[in-house]
């Protein structure tokens, strides 16, 4: 019997004509993932008329099961995002991978970071969701301020985002450790 070496190489191209699964839709890596291009276009900020988002629950789902992988397609838009409706659905999406188990989104912080200070209620929901899950200890902080600027100067339509900080800041202080971090810190 006359065995020949394999390289990874020379397997992974094999791998590629045998099976597709190899090649995913979501590990785009110079260009923006169309199903994340897809998602933002089809969501709704909510308004007056509806206190929620209105988006394609299909797409989410399907972007949140690849977890690890969804990430860099999320914040590489995010990067570019420059509207509300674009920021809100990113890290909605985002907020929705963490649900499905991804463990790499607390490395994200410095991306979504930028957003620590926008104004607009639905950006401080999504990013207080977030960081109550993730307990990055910078993010403390900016949730202090978000929720004392909001309590200046209340925002009640379409909903109040201080229930959503108000909840994540608990999170925080219920976590003895991230409290005992940033005290450390600060």
């Amino acid at each position: 019997m006359n065995i020949r070496p394999v390289t990874f190489k020379q397997f992974s191209q094999i791998a590629q004509q045998i099976s597709p699964v190899f090649q995913t839709d979501i590990q785009k890596t110079d260009e923006k993932c169309k199903m994340v291009q897809e998602f933002c276009e089809s969501f709704k900020l909510p308004n007056e008329e509806m206190n929620h988002a209105d988006f394609n629950e299909t797409l989410a789902s399907k972007i949140a099961a690849y977890k690890e992988q969804a990430v860099k397609p999320v914040t590489d838009m995010l990067k570019e995002a420059k509207t509300e409706k674009d920021i809100t659905a990113g890290l909605f999406l985002l907020n929705r991978i963490i649900d499905a188990g991804a463990d790499n989104v607390p490395d994200t912080y410095h991306i979504i970071s930028k957003f620590n200070y926008n104004d607009s209620p639905n950006v401080q929901t999504m990013l207080a969701g977030i960081y109550r899950k993730t307990q990055v200890p910078d993010a403390f902080g900016p949730l202090m301020t978000m929720f004392l600027k909001n309590s200046l100067n209340p925002i009640q339509v379409p909903f109040d985002p201080n229930e959503e900080i108000g909840g994540a800041i608990l999170e925080y202080l219920r976590n003895k450790n991230a409290t005992k971090n940033y005290l450390k810190y600060n």
